[in-house]
């Protein structure tokens, strides 16, 4: 009976090699030529096996050679989607200067403008090469150039491309994998004087159409909203642009569990296709009818998908819909699981890497919740009325998405929100009405260039759409500060990651079959999370090291004696929320530190811990594991009694490290430079 289900879920069985494939290669990569043989060599026993044997015993020989084949065909997949095993890459080259085009519009950072661009032409004294591969571009800050630097423009910049460094402090994020895994592993720091503009007319012609299509609803926007509070939740709504909201409001929407309604996702998508399907409800009686709605519906979803400039969250409910509108075709209804392993099939062809994205692993995990158990969760309550059923049903949506997602929440995150019912209860239909009206108010302004008359429509719509996000702002923020409204701090391993998520599934399953051997194999695991768990907070309890973080032209020290430490750290870092949770917050939840005692750092200070003497400051002193913070004067009679290496701190510049180290060299004196090597972690003797 098992195996017949087998042949309804082809893709369900595809995916699961080709997904463990792609996500060991990631980590672990073997090289395209030997995948490649590995991928033909068990495609070759695989049919070999076929083609001779037909006894049953055969089936399970069978099964592994077709779980090997796709397993190595995930390998190779993700070994053809990285662009550094290409010969043409501009790495491969080298060059003076380089041509480049933009591959979206620029972006305005704190410091900087931000750009990505493709490598198009190596050039040198010689002839130019026709080269591929992605950089990140940083521009001087001038608003000037954000006109200029548009989706397609062409430069000429001088090659002062450098590699884009790891993380520098333990558990701290890693901006150059996530780079990697988007093809990225070069960046430049460009002034005024390393580029030139060629031409703003590349770029894709499609591409070009979303860019303009946005620029138009910004203008839209800007002219009906008008508070910029507001219009930057109606871009993250709308096209799912979220770089214009302030980041304490992002954080209230984390902290809820709301988050996802500000990425334009399957949600978006859904409202369009359930709208496209109530239109179009009367071709559902023949297959010729059914053929042309699937094909209206996959033209306006694809249309929506380029408006929004085809981010990867808006691509992944765009494909998931299409398979799901081309499957309605069949006067037999499709396996949806099938169906959503097709969807995701297609996306790792398109780009393997999109495994690695958060965003990824959440939505197909959240959608394979709901249609798997949120039918079952939704017979636990009936009510006799319709609103109260209806409210239920988002409920028990919440909870079965929530119910296998929970557990990456936890790993990538460190948080659970507490009233996420409540708050998406709230929040979803409130965001749904916002979109409706947003995107009616830019049709009737639209239509307002033509027939003037619908201009107070438009602004009729535009005061709504105000109003509706000042009031889910409003009610995000009050949950956010309820008591208890959520918990963090919550750090788990990926091998714990597996262990709940196995045990959730099976307890869940205990409840929707009551077969005892669910709830067996949920306690087993269950245990073996605490089993994990108690070894690190066992390790964690009798730990004893010093961390020198290396924070940029900042200073931070933290002395850690079990799951208590005393953080020694300048005051604009101790005050800067953000950029502490950037780089130590992550090493402390790792740790298990539940205690610590802040230490303001004032020039010079002087600590014993277990009769090792530390002195930090801009002063060496003898018989002192010395920490320089700032520029100091090195007396040679006192360098010659330091036998420990001398500490370098990031609170120093570059070019000051560079010039104490070339200095401590020649007198032969052993330097540690956090600036140059990154956090150091020194253990302390018991």
């Amino acid at each position: 009976m098992f195996a017949g289900y087998w042949h309804q879920i082809p893709f369900v069985r595809i995916i699961i090699p080709i997904t463990i494939g792609i996500g060991i290669n990631m980590f672990f990569p073997l090289s395209i030529g030997l995948s490649l043989v590995l991928s033909a060599t068990s495609f070759i026993c695989l049919c070999l096996i076929w083609y001779f044997y037909r006894l049953a015993f055969y089936d399970f020989i069978f099964g592994i050679f077709f779980n090997l084949f796709f397993f190595f065909s995930g390998v190779l997949l993700n070994n053809c989607h990285n662009h550094l095993n290409y010969s043409n890459h501009f790495t491969n080259f080298e060059a003076d200067y380089l041509v480049v085009e933009l591959e979206e519009p620029s972006q305005l950072k704190q410091n900087s403008i931000k750009c990505k661009v493709s490598v198009l032409q190596t050039i040198n004294e010689q002839q130019p090469n026709e080269v591929d591969g992605y950089l990140v571009l940083y521009f001087e800050k001038d608003t000037s150039l954000l006109t200029k630097l548009t989706y397609g423009t062409r430069l000429l910049i001088k090659n002062n491309v450098t590699e884009i460094s790891g993380p520098q402090n333990p558990f701290e994020f890693n901006y150059k994998r996530y780079l990697a895994f988007n093809q990225i592993y070069r960046q430049a720091y460009l002034n005024t004087n390393n580029f030139i503009i060629l031409e703003q007319k590349g770029g894709n012609f499609i591409q070009q159409i979303a860019y303009q299509a946005q620029a138009f609803f910004n203008t839209t926007l800007l002219k009906y909203v008008k508070s910029s509070s507001e219009i930057a939740i109606s871009k993250a709504l709308l096209y799912g642009y979220d770089d214009d909201i302030d980041p304490e409001l992002i954080k209230a929407y984390s902290n809820t569990g709301t988050l996802h309604v500000l990425a334009v996702s399957g949600m978006h998508v859904g409202l369009i296709f359930w709208i496209i399907n109530l239109i179009l409800k009367h071709l559902d009686k023949k297959k010729n009818q059914k053929i042309i709605k699937a094909i209206i519906s996959l033209f306006i979803i694809w249309s929506y998908s380029i408006l929004c400039g085809l981010s990867p969250s808006i691509l992944r409910a765009s494909v998931m819909f299409s398979f799901v509108a081309i499957g309605s075709i069949q006067n037999k209804k499709p396996n949806i699981f099938n169906t959503l392993a097709a969807s995701a099939f297609a996306l790792l062809i398109y780009d393997s890497n999109m495994l690695s994205m958060v965003g990824f692993q959440l939505s197909f995990l959240a959608v394979l919740g709901i249609v798997s158990i949120q039918k079952y969760i939704k017979k636990w309550v009936v009510f006799n009325s319709y609103v109260g059923n209806e409210i239920w049903n988002i409920i028990s949506v919440s909870i079965a998405a929530q119910l296998v997602t929970f557990p990456l929440g936890f790993l990538y995150f460190h948080q659970f929100p507490i009233y996420f019912i409540a708050s998406n209860l709230l929040i979803i239909p409130l965001t749904t009405f916002i979109i409706f009206a947003a995107i009616g108010m830019i049709f009737f302004a639209a239509l307002a260039k033509g027939i003037l008359f619908l201009n107070s429509v438009a602004v009729l719509l535009g005061f709504i759409v105000k109003w509706l996000i000042h009031i889910t702002n409003i009610i995000v923020v009050w949950l956010e500060k309820l008591p208890f409204s959520y918990i963090t701090g919550i750090q788990i391993s990926e091998l714990e990651t597996i262990f709940i998520f196995i045990a959730v599934c099976s307890i869940t399953y205990y409840f929707i079959d009551r077969k005892q051997y669910y709830f067996k194999y949920a306690l087993v695991f269950f245990l073996l999370v605490f089993l994990v768990s108690g070894v690190e907070k066992y390790k964690n309890s009798n730990q004893k090291f010093i961390t020198i973080y290396n924070i940029k032209q900042t200073f931070a020290m933290q002395i850690v004696d079990g799951i208590k430490s005393t953080l020694i750290a300048d005051t604009s870092l101790l005050n800067n929320e953000d950029k502490f949770h950037f780089h130590l917050q992550q090493h402390i939840w790792a740790s298990g530190i539940k205690h610590i005692d802040t230490i303001p750092f004032n020039n010079n200070l002087q600590v014993e811990i277990n009769s090792v003497k530390y002195n930090i400051g801009n002063t060496i002193l003898p018989n002192h594991t010395n920490i320089i913070t700032g520029y100091t004067y090195l007396d040679s009679s006192v360098l010659k009694s330091i036998e420990t290496p001398i500490i370098i701190s990031s609170k120093l510049t570059k070019k000051q490290s560079n010039g104490l180290v070339n200095f401590l060299n020649k007198n032969k004196i052993l330097v540690n430079n956090v600036l140059e090597n990154g956090a150091i972690t020194l253990n302390i003797e018991q």
